[in-house]
């Protein structure tokens, strides 16, 4: 008796995940890091929902997944922990590379579109700091390891 293996879903790139939380969304992707791009590149996966996400010396990416099931779908393991790897400017994930990857809570579709922008310097109050900004906006509470309190 042959047993049938049904294919696990992942959120994508560009599409709302059913679940509410911080994804990580990885896109501009290549199956080859020298892979020469006559486009963008696909869109990967919205790794999550996530706890958190940690970077270390640009080398390495901690994240940790909210509950083990959402773990074992991205990585087929039950260890809400996991390490992703960078190779030079890229992460790689699955076998594949990624040139971008976005975070963000979902209440929308997390795209490059949603994610916070800043003017440009020469349009920028120069007492003000793009980080500033983004505290008068009251954003900072909401990017991943920063506390709200910062000021």
């Amino acid at each position: 008796m042959q047993h049938e293996q049904t294919e696990v879903k992942v959120p994508v790139y560009g599409v709302k995940p059913e679940k509410p939380g911080m994804y990580l969304g990885l896109f501009h992707g290549r199956k080859k890091v020298n892979e020469v791009m006559q486009d963008w590149g696909f869109d990967g996966p919205c790794l999550g929902p996530l706890n958190y996400f940690h970077t270390t010396y640009a080398s390495t990416i901690q994240i940790e997944f909210e509950n083990p099931v959402d773990a074992h779908r991205f990585t087929g393991s039950y260890t809400l922990q996991c390490e992703l790897q960078l190779n030079g400017d890229m992460l790689r994930y699955d076998g594949n590379y990624f040139g971008d990857w976005i975070h963000g809570q979902t209440r929308g579709v997390l795209s490059p579109t949603r994610h916070v922008s800043f003017k440009q310097p020469d349009q920028r109050d120069e007492k003000t700091s793009p980080v500033e900004g983004a505290i008068a906006r009251g954003l900072m509470g909401q990017m991943v390891g920063t506390p709200k309190e910062v000021r």
